[in-house]
């Protein structure tokens, strides 16, 4: 079997990696406007969660539970 292709494959993407890569390296600083796509994205999340919460359980799942008494 002949692998060299491979290893100069791997080599090639080894020396594209960038030091502060994901792979072992610093991690990726935060931009700027992340602070604000988070807070968007839990003010979504809260609503869903409550929404959810909200919603009347349905009838044939009560039936269920009654009949496990």
């Amino acid at each position: 079997m002949n692998f060299g292709g491979v290893v100069r494959l791997a080599q090639k993407d080894r020396s594209e990696i960038s030091a502060d890569n994901s792979m072992g390296g610093k991690p990726a600083r935060r931009q700027k406007g992340d602070g604000t796509r988070d807070a968007n994205v839990g003010v979504a999340l809260r609503s869903v969660y409550s929404q959810t919460v909200d919603e009347p359980v349905p009838i044939e799942f009560l039936d269920l539970l009654s009949k496990l008494d």
